[in-house]
């Protein structure tokens, strides 16, 4: 009775936002200068196809937040280590006109580990890396991005950290913001940076219980936005346009099957459907490199038209205006893919890039 009760109200919420952005019509933003348009790109390998870069070209994107490398803990080194860099095909560019933003995605480990002592060469050795591969792409960039789910106890290390980037780079430096670090700043601090990436997503539970959202859940959202208005720093904002798999077995995450299209499911001999978003394995079977056993459980998770505007109708009126004659907020959706710009369609994403000012 309590789930069913959560997931009601749940989705109530996300109906009333929707209802808020009205039937057909675009979410109400505040007053200021259009949203400059973004994507981030995530993949391994960098190679736009023709359909992404003809959406660049057709929505009027003019920044690529372009993911370098990972930096994750390694034990049995004792050290930091990157992990997962970005390959670039022979020839790669970005399209004239679009502004390359290189993206380093830093573990929370990390920094727990490091202390205050390491930071200055990890952020020697991070621009070193950033810097090879942009000039290898053929950009000059003018900002950098750190995102890192800092909390309290790696904040010192982590502020360091971007101390040191800042003045090894020369560059603008911005930061990806999650929810619990705006509702708790006190304890988990103001990085020292020049903007933030409020990341409207990934604000729930991955779990198995049916009713759980982790991309987007409006319920869990409503209980953060009472301080966005008075962050003390300008904030950007990304929003979600993607779907993901949820791996379970025995009622317990497995894992996440970020490659796998949720609509190639209903179509596979090894699965059957029970729910409108579960599937369960009837045998033993490999699904894009990862076992399945039988019995396993698929979950689905789409973030669909309805409910990235959903989102961008609960973020849009919470944002602090932009200052008049500042620089324009960015509006960056995640992640561009040729398959979330054929779930949204042209018009859906044109009109989420307006909701927000």
């Amino acid at each position: 009775m309590t789930v069913l009760f959560s997931s009601l109200l749940r989705w109530l919420v996300l109906a009333l936002a929707v209802g808020a952005a009205g039937c057909g019509s675009q979410p109400a933003a505040p007053d200021g200068p259009p949203a400059g348009r973004a994507f981030y790109y995530w993949r391994t390998t960098f190679a736009l196809t023709p359909v992404e870069v003809r959406a660049l070209a057709e929505l009027h994107v003019d920044r690529l937040y372009l993911r370098m490398f990972d930096v994750a803990w390694d034990d049995a080194l004792n050290a930091p280590s990157v992990l997962g860099a970005v390959a670039l095909t022979p020839g790669a560019r970005v399209p004239a006109g679009v502004e390359v933003v290189p993206v380093v995605f830093l573990r929370d480990a990390v920094f727990r580990h490091l202390g205050t002592d390491g930071s200055a060469a990890l952020a020697r050795r991070t621009w070193e890396q950033v810097k090879a591969r942009t000039a290898a792409l053929g950009a000059a960039p003018r900002e950098l991005q750190v995102d890192c789910d800092w909390t309290d106890s790696s904040r010192d290390s982590y502020f360091e950290f971007v101390r040191a980037l800042r003045a090894e780079s020369h560059l603008a430096l911005s930061a990806t913001i999650r929810l619990h670090q705006v509702k708790y700043r006190e304890r988990t601090g103001i990085p020292p940076i020049d903007r933030g990436m409020l990341m409207f997503y990934n604000m729930g539970q991955i779990a198995a219980d049916p009713a759980a959202r982790a991309i987007f859940d409006p319920a869990r959202a409503q209980k953060y936005l009472a301080r966005v208005r008075d962050y003390p720093l300008p904030l950007d904002v990304a929003l979600p346009i993607w779907s993901w798999t949820v791996h379970l077995r025995d009622d317990r995450v497995e894992g996440l099957l970020q490659s796998t299209d949720p609509d190639e499911l209903a179509a596979l001999p090894f699965l059957r459907r029970t729910a409108s978003d579960h599937y369960v394995a009837t045998r033993t079977a490999f699904l894009h490199g990862t076992l399945l056993r039988e019995g396993d459980v698929l979950k689905v998770e789409v973030t669909g038209p309805d409910q990235a505007l959903a989102a961008a109708a609960m973020i849009a009126p919470r944002l602090a205006r932009t200052p008049a004659g500042g620089p324009a907020r960015t509006l960056s959706l995640f992640e561009l893919s040729e398959r979330n710009l054929t779930r949204h369609g042209h018009d859906h994403l044109e009109q989420l890039f307006r909701a927000v000012r």
